[in-house]
């Protein structure tokens, strides 16, 4: 790097820690009516997050500058915009403790989003509806109407990982799924990154640049990252992942990973200093690291895979999937507290699909849009792919000795093996 470019990287350093510690929104103080039957309107400031039982809203409070948590029925019909009357018990967000023994702190986590209260079984009443951003709205719908062309030939389970994959919804799994996810060390595939994403973007470029310049290729990759952050209602969190994606497509299909590189951690340390709470958003450590690992170890696996094929780019898939998995282990490990026995194998036996799935994924999504005869016929190939990933996922998941829980992954650890990945990546430079 230049010298220029040291001094901008240590400026957004330094904002972003500014941010960090001195501009975070506080939440307002309630506790005066905690625990006590509330009546309060608001309107729905997001898209509803539709779990296995219930739908949980984000609540926007008409008179006061607060956002609340609140908890419907599944069977609830409420959507993004809807000026809504909220009942029940307000209550402040509490830690828990997960299945590993590990506590998670609910409490920061709602507070990134700037919720600071709950309130569970509530009862609510539509006032108006359609209150909100126009284009908020037209971007949610989109998103439902895909998600809804999916689950229309694709039965559940596998529609939920179809969503899960593409969309990053994970709602619709069982609690002994999610489990299974986390015990086999999979659960990184349908966590919203940007390594998710440009696998598609990339699957297109290269089937695109058969027959058109790179160039032309390139843009079209570029025009599927779109459509996806369009279908995910263009949330933060889409975008972030969108941006990620990008940059690891223009330096994979460039072959300037080292000015990818760069573009990467400046990308990161903007959208740190623009809002320091992603740092602690699991969506965003997973994009930027597994983006990382793409562009960076990929080069070091190649070299283990020499005995592949590099016809239809097998070889190069395999690796990058490899890196991917290598950069992604030590955060998973902290933030879930499990060591996965039986990762690699499961790993290896889904990754390699990931591309196709997700393609025949995208494929059937839009297909819906254009005639139902299409969706269901490549639905159906979908749903083979996505049988298989789950038959995997649930083979090693239920074996007594599929993982170990490790209820003290320390952050310093964590940084410690980032830090040695990073010599091993560059030392040779």
């Amino acid at each position: 790097m230049s010298k220029k470019e040291v001094i901008i990287i240590f400026i957004l350093i330094i904002v972003a820690v500014v941010r960090f510690f001195f501009f975070i929104p506080k939440g307002p103080d309630y506790n005066d009516v905690v625990g006590q039957d509330v009546s309060l309107i608001g309107i729905v400031s997001e898209d509803p997050d539709i779990r296995l039982k219930t739908k949980h809203l984000n609540v926007k409070l008409k008179d006061k500058d607060v956002n609340i948590l609140v908890f419907v029925g599944r069977e609830v019909e409420v959507n993004y915009g809807d000026e809504i009357e909220v009942r029940g018990v307000l209550e402040e967000p509490e830690n828990f403790t997960t299945n590993t023994g590990k506590e998670f702190n609910y409490k920061r986590y709602l507070a990134n989003k700037d919720i600071y209260y709950l309130i569970k079984n509530a009862e609510i009443k539509i006032i108006t509806r359609e209150n909100g951003s126009k284009l908020k709205s037209l971007l949610y719908k989109i998103r439902a109407s895909f998600m809804r062309n999916i689950n229309n030939v694709i039965p559940s389970p596998e529609s939920d990982l179809a969503n899960g994959l593409i969309l990053g919804a994970r709602g619709g799994f069982d609690e002994d799924t999610k489990q299974e996810f986390i015990d086999t060390g999979t659960v990184h595939i349908i966590a919203l990154s940007g390594y998710n994403v440009s696998i598609v973007a990339e699957n297109v470029m290269k089937a695109f640049s058969l027959i058109l310049s790179q160039t032309i290729a390139i843009i079209l990759g570029v025009v599927v990252i779109l459509l996806f952050i369009i279908m995910t209602g263009a949330s933060a969190t889409a975008i972030r992942a969108g941006i990620m994606a990008t940059i690891m497509l223009l330096g994979r299909m460039t072959g300037r990973k080292y000015l990818a590189g760069r573009a990467l951690v400046i990308a990161g340390f903007v959208m740190i200093a623009y809002d320091p709470r992603v740092i602690v958003d699991m969506s965003f450590q997973l994009s930027f690291i597994a983006t990382w690992g793409v562009l960076f170890i990929t080069p070091k696996t190649l070299k283990w895979f020499r005995f592949l094929p590099l016809r239809f780019g097998f070889r190069e898939m395999v690796a990058s999937t490899v890196a991917a998995t290598i950069a992604v282990l030590p955060i998973l490990l902290h933030l879930t507290g499990v060591f996965s026995l039986v990762s690699l194998p499961a790993n290896f036996l889904i990754l390699l699909l990931i591309p196709i799935a997700m393609l025949f994924i995208f494929i059937t999504g839009i297909s819906g849009f254009i005639t139902p005869v299409l969706a269901v016929a490549f639905g159906y190939i979908t749903y083979l792919i996505l049988l298989y990933m789950l038959s995997v996922i649930h083979f090693f998941g239920s074996l007594s000795f599929s993982s170990v829980s490790i209820q003290s992954f320390p952050l310093v650890l964590t940084i410690v093996i980032y830090g040695f990945l990073l010599w091993w990546v560059h030392k040779d430079n």
